[in-house]
């Protein structure tokens, strides 16, 4: 069943249009690949816009107009050039109207294989991003995908995984999971829903406690992840189907 996050009348030719709230992205996600949909996920809050491409359920580039999100800062906050040489490509690129990772492989700084890696770091940083985001506007446009040289290509659902993962706010953990009474259990659809999950061993293993129903301080009690990390991993869950409260 669709989450509320797409429930909303379809317009403008097929264009779904939304507020955004605490819970719409991650389910919006989820929605997103388990329907395979294809095209264009814009979210704005103020001056800032983040557009995320997918193709079939899958998340394949995504760009962003804050500032900390460009390239160049991705490169320098891991510390993988030196700013010397980052500034020099950086004229460059903007000299020639050339992307700066194509600058950067023209002139051996780095190899294309070493831009692609970056280039999926980055797209990833700019979609779990969204997880925290709490308001502004969301669209989604059925579309073909643009064609980029580099592509993601994580489910939506891996990204829900990874980007609950990142989510600061614990009081919007909490809402989502409930009180430590809480109990849970493990859906049917689980283990194949597991399989394609990029899950950290802790975080099935507390999948796994859930063949019977198990109550999240149980949950927290038994596992070697902080109980924080515990109700984010619940809460992941939860999003894409693999638990459900009994």
């Amino acid at each position: 069943m669709a989450s509320p996050a797409l429930k909303r009348p379809a317009s403008d030719g097929g264009i779904r249009r939304g507020e955004v709230r605490s819970h719409t992205l991650p389910r919006l996600f989820h929605d997103l690949s388990l329907s395979r949909a294809t095209g264009l996920l814009t979210v704005s809050e103020r001056e800032i816009k983040k557009v995320v491409q997918f193709k079939d359920g899958n998340v394949q580039f995504a760009s962003s107009t804050d500032r900390d999100d460009r390239f160049n800062q991705v490169l320098l906050k891991a510390d993988v050039i030196p700013l010397k040489n980052l500034l020099k490509a950086l004229e460059v690129a903007l000299a020639t109207k050339d992307r700066l990772g194509e600058v950067l492989v023209m002139w051996k700084m780095m190899s294309a294989e070493d831009i692609e890696k970056w280039v999926k770091v980055q797209v990833r940083e700019i979609v779990c991003s969204l997880f925290n985001w709490t308001r502004g506007q969301f669209s989604f446009e059925p579309r073909p995908p643009a064609s980029e040289s580099v592509t993601l290509g994580a489910s939506g659902d891996a990204m829900v995984i990874e980007g609950v993962r990142l989510v600061h706010s614990w009081a919007r953990v909490y809402e989502e999971v409930g009180g430590l009474n809480t109990e849970y259990r493990a859906t049917r659809e689980a283990p194949k829903i597991l399989a394609t999950l990029p899950l950290r061993p802790e975080e099935k293993t507390l999948a796994e406690m859930c063949e019977a129903p198990t109550s999240l301080e149980e949950m927290c009690e038994a596992s070697k992840l902080s109980d924080h990390e515990v109700c984010k991993t619940v809460w992941a869950l939860l999003i894409v189907g693999a638990l459900m409260k009994s």
